[in-house]
C-alpha cells in the first residue's frame, strides 16, 4: 500500500483518543482476527495506531506507539497513513536522534505558524500564514546550532519577507507563496543565515 496524506482538520491533545482529519482515504480500523487492515499514521514525530473504523472523519486511535511521544498537534498538521510496513522501523524522536541527525531528516511538519515579527519555530519543518515582515525568528526547544529550520510561506507572494533588524543576518523574500527559505542558525554571531535572498 502507498501512503495517504491528509491533514489534521482539527487541533488535538497529548491525551486525546480520537483524532478529526480532513480525509478519511487509506484509513481502515484493523480486523484483529486475521491481522488486516492495520494502519499506522503520522503526525509530526509522533506514531498512532488506529484502533477502530472512522466515525465519519474522526479516527480512534493509541497515541505515541513504538516509543514516539505523544504530543499535540495544531490544525493542518500533515497526517501520513499507511500499513506497518509502509513505515520501516519507527524510531522514536529522542534527544540524541536529532543531535545525530539534520535537520528535519526523518521528521515531519510541524504546525503552522502565524507570521509574526518575532515567531517561536514549531520544529525544523513548519508552514507560515501572514505576510508580516519576519525580524526575530526562536529555535524550537533541542535545536541544534548548524541545522536548518525550513519555513514554507504560505501568504501572498507579496510581503514574504524577513528582514536584519532582529537577529537574521541578512534581508530577503520568499518572492512566490509556496516557496520554501531554509535558515541555519550560527552561535557565533547569533544570527540566522537564509539559504537564498529572493
Amino acid at each position: 500500500m502507498a501512503f495517504n496524506a491528509t491533514t489534521l482538520s482539527a487541533a488535538c491533545g497529548a491525551a486525546d483518543t480520537n483524532i478529526a482529519v480532513a480525509s478519511v482515504t487509506g484509513i481502515t480500523g484493523p480486523n484483529n482476527t486475521t491481522g488486516v487492515g492495520i494502519t499506522y499514521l503520522f503526525v509530526e514525530t509522533e506514531a498512532m495506531l488506529v484502533t477502530g473504523p472512522p466515525n465519519g472523519l474522526v479516527v480512534p486511535v493509541q497515541r505515541g506507539i513504538a516509543g514516539t511521544p505523544a504530543s499535540a498537534h495544531g490544525a493542518s498538521c500533515p497526517v501520513l497513513a499507511g500499513l506497518p510496513t509502509d513505515f520501516g522501523p519507527i524510531v522514536p524522536a529522542v534527544k540524541a536522534q536529532q543531535d545525530a541527525s539534520p535537520s528535519g531528516s526523518g521528521y515531519g511538519w510541524s504546525a503552522p505558524v502565524t507570521m509574526a515579527n518575532t515567531i517561536v519555530a514549531s520544529g525544523p519543518l513548519f508552514h507560515t500564514t501572514g505576510t508580516v515582515i519576519l525580524k526575530t525568528l526562536t529555535a524550537p526547544a533541542g535545536y541544534i546550532e548548524g541545522n536548518g529550520i525550513t519555513i514554507v510561506f504560505d501568504g501572498s507572494g507579496a510581503g514574504l519577507t524577513w528582514d536584519a533588524t532582529g537577529n537574521i543576518a541578512v534581508a530577503g523574500t520568499a518572492t512566490t507563496a509556496a516557496s520554501s527559505v531554509t535558515f541555519v542558525f550560527d552561535q557565533g554571531s547569533g544570527k540566522w543565515h537564509p539559504s537564498r535572498l529572493a
